[in-house]
């Protein structure tokens, strides 16, 4: 646990850089540019909602930039993990 208060995003922005640094080490490649966009997008809306859920991608943001269909065909398979994986990491 922290004893410095900082704000919630910059802890997510922290825990985010950690968690992708520990997830391209254990794939076969490193996350696509296109897939990196779709990330920070995913870490932004948890850090202003706390998590992120499929629902989710129908709001202002990532419905912009295609939405959940958009999503699924970046991440494919992976999408339902990912999300799993950043809200359990980020939101820690």
């Amino acid at each position: 646990l922290d004893e410095e208060l900082r704000p919630f995003a910059d802890a997510v922005d922290k825990r985010f850089a950690d968690w992708v640094f520990r997830h391209n080490a254990q794939r076969a490649s490193a996350f696509t540019p296109e897939q990196m966009d779709w990330l920070r997008l995913m870490k932004d809306h948890i850090a202003a909602s706390c998590c992120i859920e499929r629902d989710d991608f129908d709001y202002a943001q990532l419905a912009a930039r295609g939405g959940l269909q958009k999503a699924w065909n970046v991440f494919g398979g992976e999408l339902d993990g990912l999300m799993a994986g950043m809200n359990e990491e980020l939101v820690a």
